[in-house]
């Protein structure tokens, strides 16, 4: 797996702390084991590649791990006293941690719950895999079959401008690529279509939502971000619906295949009818055409 990783048999060596000899020499030794070849050490495979047999291979060992990582979870659990530990990208924490909270007060007033937020849903998956968390409101999961994962939301991209800007007084969606000399200054995690080019002036990648809309609230340029991201009574932005087609963020209930919390999470089972039904009604409460906005007045998201 550390070669996989680290793409190197010397990376491998230092990621595991042996000398690259010894990594070397324990390839050898499972490749005699299954009788088949695992890396490609040939001239032409630089860096060291899998053999389809070593990414098989690759694939059980992932799902072992999770395993092992899971049960030692479980037993590191079970030598404390009851307590849930519920993660969350930070785009969604203030919709769904206080209610999530509530409900878990509700049903558990003796226990305890911790929680916390995160920039990235691979970060949290990771930390669901590892038995840091026992579950997270996270995106889907790329890797199929180790984990559980129940719908809770789905919420749209909105393009943020600062308010004083000539894009905030426009009526109707706004196409990316006319943005005219207002930078863009990223797009969190929203998937582009091909189709969808910005106006070139892209300058971060990777930035957490909240540091896009401080860019924006300083007149920096325009940023796409979730829609819950973004708060309602900020005079100094305005959201704007987008006219390319990008696609909306899917929020899950994320938890671990093989690991049981010590709390159950039937008491969530509601949350994403609440929550959904909470999100729908904000929308329709929103005029169904954009107003233009004067500085002063509260911003608006057109629906």
């Amino acid at each position: 797996m550390a070669i996989a990783v680290e793409g190197s048999f010397g990376g491998a060596a230092r990621r595991l702390g042996y000398t690259q000899s010894a990594v070397s020499q324990q390839i050898a030794a499972l490749e005699r084991l299954v009788g088949q070849r695992l890396v490609d050490r040939s001239k032409t495979a630089e860096p060291p590649r899998l053999t389809p047999a070593g990414r098989l291979l690759l694939e059980y060992a992932e799902t072992i791990m999770s395993v092992v990582y899971a049960a030692e979870a479980d037993l590191v659990a079970s030598r404390r006293a009851p307590c849930l530990r519920l993660g969350a990208l930070r785009s969604v924490a203030a919709a769904l941690l206080p209610a999530a909270l509530k409900r878990f007060r509700d049903n558990y007033p003796e226990e305890s719950i911790e929680f916390l937020e995160r920039g990235s849903s691979e970060e949290l998956i990771d930390l669901v895999e590892r038995g840091a968390l026992d579950a997270a409101f996270a995106t889907r999961p790329t890797v199929e079959g180790r984990f559980d994962f129940h719908p809770v939301l789905t919420q749209r991209f909105l393009l943020v401008v600062p308010s004083g800007s000539e894009v905030a007084t426009r009526r109707g969606p706004v196409a990316l690529r006319d943005l005219g000399n207002l930078p863009m200054m990223g797009t969190a995690d929203a998937r582009l279509p091909e189709t969808a080019a910005g106006n070139g002036h892209s300058a971060f990648r990777e930035v957490d939502s909240r540091t896009l809309l401080a860019f924006v609230r300083a007149g920096l340029g325009a940023a796409l971000v979730p829609e819950l991201a973004i708060e309602p009574d900020d005079p100094s932005v305005v959201a704007l619906p987008v006219a390319d087609p990008v696609a909306p963020q899917h929020i899950f209930l994320v938890t671990h295949g093989s690991r049981r919390p010590q709390l159950p999470l039937d008491w969530l089972d509601d949350l994403a009818t609440t929550v959904g039904r909470d999100l729908a009604r904000s929308r329709s409460e929103q005029p169904s055409t954009r107003l233009r906005r004067r500085r002063g007045q509260t911003p608006l998201v057109q629906a």
